[in-house]
């Protein structure tokens, strides 16, 4: 059997015999309990309302069990040619690991043995969990296991022809875009980007987190290959509902944590049912399960990626050192990020928690996280992301409002979208310590293009009481709203 969730997931979602989900609260234990018991019994969730297909909407099913063979023989062959070309490269990983440390970039062996557990022991509600699907994620696992020293060298790399160069450079009063998924905050993180004394990740080096690498392309492969045939070439391979929500561009900056949930497999979580989605791949809350990954090697490879791209971005226009900037939803790491970084600046959008839900679990159904195993089960991601989400928003409520502690800046979603300029000043003026807007930041959003979904259910399509949702979030609610 998988794992006994955490006390948080607990509290959050509890189903009963009707596969009705009610929601708990996430208070802490010394708050009031006045309206709790009440607020347990609300119905929120209730999955047999969820239909398998609407009309007219496309569905990628799993493949056929004989295809799914042909591919699960191909990957076999694959990893273990993988495993023959890598196993020299083991004795030296173990040698850089004894001198360095191991680093964050690649996964522990009992997380990998806890992910093959899972893969084999978990049984979430229908469709299940085929013996195809299993196989095929063990064998991700594994290939990414097979990936370790290769990973793990290329980061080595950097320590040795940069390393006093990454310890002289120190990480001063970053900005740190921290918001929900489906906020606006991808948008947001676009408009600060383009501030030449800022320094940002783009989604490839955030995979490819080598400062060798980023210096070595463009003196090699950047001389025939351009960007845009990269981007190409990379967009053409992700199906087209995903980029219908989601502004892929692998040379911009996106979701950091992104590539430390590659990395650390709890992107596989998603297709192991609602309750290991809320787990495992919630950003929001911290667990016995997590705690680790959040507080030491999350922070560890924030602070070295920072570091290199700082060294790699060079001094700003004034000729002084340009300040880190990085986006994602990384809520769980962020008492970790302030004790390292006490001059950091958080920085979140807010929105309502309907329709940025709504967003969410269309967009993990449609996520492009294993083109293979199609899009995730509806009753699946609608559960668990609403179980994540209901733990986000009050952590993040939390948070942002807690007395004291680190520099906080929090923007209203409907403001931004209705005074682009008055809310850039703001950020400008309380992170960035500008009292007046550079030229260069945009007064007005471009025209925004109508989009038409391939695939867009309604909450109540997905099961979800939205009435009920708003308040159950009645204090997050009015938060957005500016009260």
């Amino acid at each position: 059997m998988p794992p006994k969730p955490s006390p948080e997931l607990e509290r959050d979602v509890t189903t009963d015999e009707t596969s009705e989900v009610a929601v708990d609260g996430l208070a802490d234990e010394g708050e009031a309990a006045v309206g709790e018991q009440a607020k347990a019994k609300t119905p929120l969730f209730d999955g047999r309302a969820i239909a398998g297909e609407l009309p007219g909407e496309l569905h990628r099913p799993p493949p056929s069990a004989p295809v799914m063979a042909l591919k699960i023989l191909a990957r076999t062959l694959a990893l273990a040619l993988l495993v023959a070309l890598t196993a020299w490269l083991w004795p030296i990983y173990a040698l850089a690991a004894w001198a360095w440390g191991r680093p964050p970039n690649v996964p522990r062996f009992a997380r990998a043995g806890r992910y093959l557990r899972l893969i084999w022991t978990s049984h979430p509600p229908a469709p299940g969990l085929g013996l195809g699907t299993r196989v095929w994620l063990s064998l991700t696992v594994m290939r990414t296991l097979a990936f370790t020293p290769v990973w793990a060298l290329a980061w080595f790399l950097d320590e040795l022809l940069y390393a006093e160069q990454l310890r002289a450079t120190p990480v001063v009063a970053p900005l740190i875009e921290l918001s929900a998924a489906r906020s606006g905050s991808t948008q947001l993180a676009r408009y600060l980007e383009e501030d030449a004394q800022l320094a940002a990740p783009s989604l490839v080096q955030a995979l490819f987190p080598y400062l060798w690498l980023w210096r070595l392309v463009p003196r090699t492969l950047g001389r025939l290959i351009s960007e845009d045939q990269v981007r190409t070439k990379i967009l053409t391979r992700i199906p087209p509902e995903f980029l219908e929500r989601h502004e892929g561009d692998p040379f911009r900056t996106d979701t950091f944590e992104g590539a430390v949930y590659l990395a650390h497999f709890n992107h596989l979580a998603l297709y192991l049912g609602p309750e290991l989605l809320a787990h495992e791949f919630g950003p929001g809350a911290l667990h016995n399960d997590n705690r680790e990954l959040w507080e030491r090697e999350f922070v560890e490879f924030f602070d070295t990626v920072a570091r290199k791209t700082l060294i790699h971005a060079g001094l700003g226009p004034d000729g002084q050192p340009r300040r880190f900037f990085v986006k994602g939803h990384f809520l769980a790491a962020a008492d970790a990020l302030a004790g390292r970084y006490p001059d950091a600046r958080f920085l979140a959008m807010i929105r309502e928690p309907g329709p940025r839900l709504q967003s969410a679990i269309n967009f993990l159904h449609v996520n492009a996280v294993d083109t293979v195993l199609g899009h995730v089960p509806w009753p699946w991601v609608a559960e668990g992301a609403l179980a994540s989400e209901l733990s986000y928003c009050e952590h993040e409520h939390e948070w942002f409002t807690r007395p004291g502690g680190p520099h906080r800046c929090v923007l209203r979603f409907d403001a931004y979208v209705r005074d682009l300029e008055g809310a850039m000043t703001r950020v400008y003026r309380e992170c960035l310590d500008s009292p007046t807007l550079p030229d260069f930041v945009p007064r007005e959003h471009p025209p925004r293009e109508r989009k038409h979904y391939s695939i867009n259910r309604s909450l109540a399509e997905l099961g979800i009481d939205e009435a009920a949702l708003e308040g159950r979030l009645a204090a997050y609610v009015a938060w957005c709203r500016g009260g």
